[in-house]
Protein backbone atom coordinates (compact mmCIF):
# COMPACT_ATOMS: atom_id res chain seq x y z
CA UNK A 1 0.00 0.00 0.00
CA UNK A 2 1.83 3.14 -1.08
CA UNK A 3 2.15 6.09 1.46
CA UNK A 4 -0.69 8.42 1.78
CA UNK A 5 1.39 11.42 4.16
CA UNK A 6 4.91 12.00 4.55
CA UNK A 7 6.60 13.60 6.33
CA UNK A 8 10.81 14.81 6.40
CA UNK A 9 12.85 17.14 8.21
CA UNK A 10 15.04 19.71 6.27
CA UNK A 11 17.91 21.29 7.67
CA UNK A 12 19.21 22.63 4.55
CA UNK A 13 22.31 20.04 4.72
CA UNK A 14 23.15 17.92 1.66
CA UNK A 15 21.94 15.12 2.97
CA UNK A 16 18.61 16.46 4.45
CA UNK A 17 18.09 17.39 0.24
CA UNK A 18 18.99 14.19 -0.63
CA UNK A 19 16.63 13.00 1.29
CA UNK A 20 14.09 15.59 0.34
CA UNK A 21 14.68 14.73 -3.23
CA UNK A 22 14.32 10.68 -2.39
CA UNK A 23 11.13 11.58 -0.66
CA UNK A 24 9.46 13.46 -3.43
CA UNK A 25 10.19 10.58 -5.71
CA UNK A 26 8.39 8.32 -3.56
CA UNK A 27 5.11 10.87 -3.03
CA UNK A 28 4.92 12.09 -6.35
CA UNK A 29 3.98 9.31 -8.68
CA UNK A 30 1.08 8.00 -5.49
CA UNK A 31 0.28 11.70 -5.34
CA UNK A 32 0.48 11.58 -1.54
CA UNK A 33 1.31 14.14 0.54
CA UNK A 34 4.05 15.96 1.88
CA UNK A 35 5.09 17.99 5.00
CA UNK A 36 8.39 19.52 5.47
CA UNK A 37 9.81 20.16 8.59
CA UNK A 38 12.32 22.58 9.72
CA UNK A 39 13.38 22.23 13.19
CA UNK A 40 15.10 25.19 15.26
CA UNK A 41 16.77 24.29 18.33
CA UNK A 42 16.48 26.47 21.06
CA UNK A 43 18.19 26.84 24.69
CA UNK A 44 16.06 26.63 27.57
CA UNK A 45 17.18 30.00 28.53
CA UNK A 46 15.67 31.57 25.52
CA UNK A 47 11.69 31.32 25.16
CA UNK A 48 10.27 28.94 22.29
CA UNK A 49 9.11 31.62 19.50
CA UNK A 50 6.01 31.19 16.93
CA UNK A 51 7.49 31.46 13.35
CA UNK A 52 6.17 34.27 11.37
CA UNK A 53 7.53 34.98 7.88
CA UNK A 54 9.89 37.81 7.62
CA UNK A 55 10.84 37.78 11.78
CA UNK A 56 13.44 35.40 10.90
CA UNK A 57 15.75 35.47 7.76
CA UNK A 58 17.64 32.20 8.89
CA UNK A 59 14.35 29.90 8.59
CA UNK A 60 12.78 32.31 5.78
CA UNK A 61 16.04 30.97 3.41
CA UNK A 62 15.30 27.28 4.63
CA UNK A 63 11.55 27.27 3.91
CA UNK A 64 12.44 28.87 0.30
CA UNK A 65 14.99 26.53 -0.54
CA UNK A 66 12.71 23.53 0.59
CA UNK A 67 10.08 24.69 -1.44
CA UNK A 68 12.00 25.14 -4.31
CA UNK A 69 13.44 21.97 -4.30
CA UNK A 70 10.04 20.00 -3.86
CA UNK A 71 8.57 22.15 -6.84
CA UNK A 72 11.75 21.42 -8.62
CA UNK A 73 10.42 17.67 -8.59
CA UNK A 74 6.98 18.86 -9.28
CA UNK A 75 5.83 17.94 -5.65
CA UNK A 76 3.73 20.56 -3.66
CA UNK A 77 4.76 20.23 0.06
CA UNK A 78 3.51 21.82 2.92
CA UNK A 79 6.14 23.58 4.90
CA UNK A 80 6.02 23.44 8.56
CA UNK A 81 8.77 25.72 11.07
CA UNK A 82 8.89 24.83 14.61
CA UNK A 83 10.87 26.14 17.18
CA UNK A 84 12.16 23.22 19.83
CA UNK A 85 14.25 22.18 22.50
CA UNK A 86 15.18 19.17 21.14
CA UNK A 87 14.21 17.65 17.79
CA UNK A 88 12.65 13.85 18.11
CA UNK A 89 9.64 15.15 20.51
CA UNK A 90 9.66 17.77 17.76
CA UNK A 91 9.10 15.18 14.75
CA UNK A 92 6.86 12.77 16.73
CA UNK A 93 4.86 15.77 17.49
CA UNK A 94 4.18 16.79 13.84
CA UNK A 95 3.92 13.09 12.85
CA UNK A 96 0.71 12.64 15.01
CA UNK A 97 -0.45 15.96 14.73
CA UNK A 98 -0.61 15.33 10.99
CA UNK A 99 -1.43 11.57 10.97
CA UNK A 100 1.47 10.96 8.42
CA UNK A 101 2.24 6.98 7.20
CA UNK A 102 5.96 7.91 7.15
CA UNK A 103 8.78 10.04 8.76
CA UNK A 104 11.73 10.10 6.68
CA UNK A 105 14.90 11.28 8.63
CA UNK A 106 18.73 11.75 7.72
CA UNK A 107 20.83 10.56 10.14
CA UNK A 108 24.86 10.41 10.52
CA UNK A 109 26.22 7.26 9.70
CA UNK A 110 24.81 4.86 12.72
CA UNK A 111 28.30 3.64 13.09
CA UNK A 112 29.97 6.64 13.92
CA UNK A 113 27.58 7.78 16.34
CA UNK A 114 27.84 7.65 19.96
CA UNK A 115 24.77 5.53 21.67
CA UNK A 116 24.73 8.23 24.55
CA UNK A 117 24.71 11.15 21.90
CA UNK A 118 21.95 13.65 21.77
CA UNK A 119 21.33 12.37 17.53
CA UNK A 120 21.06 8.67 19.14
CA UNK A 121 18.51 10.00 21.79
CA UNK A 122 16.43 11.98 19.26
CA UNK A 123 16.72 8.60 16.94
CA UNK A 124 15.47 6.34 19.67
CA UNK A 125 12.64 9.02 20.73
CA UNK A 126 11.54 8.83 16.46
CA UNK A 127 11.39 5.32 16.55
CA UNK A 128 9.45 4.76 19.74
CA UNK A 129 7.18 7.69 19.89
CA UNK A 130 6.31 7.54 16.39
CA UNK A 131 2.89 5.22 15.70
CA UNK A 132 4.09 4.87 11.72
CA UNK A 133 7.25 3.79 9.62
CA UNK A 134 10.49 5.43 9.94
CA UNK A 135 12.67 5.52 6.83
CA UNK A 136 16.36 6.20 8.58
CA UNK A 137 18.19 7.50 5.43
CA UNK A 138 22.57 7.90 5.95
CA UNK A 139 24.87 9.88 3.91
CA UNK A 140 26.02 7.63 0.52
CA UNK A 141 29.96 6.16 1.29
Amino acid sequence: MPYQHVLTVYDGSPQSEEVLDMVCRIVRPHHARLTILIVKIVPLTEELPTYKRGAHSEMDELVKRAETLAGSRRVNAATTVRYARTLGPAVVSEARLHGVDLVALSVPDLELLPSEGVHHADLRTVVRQTTCAVMLCRPGR
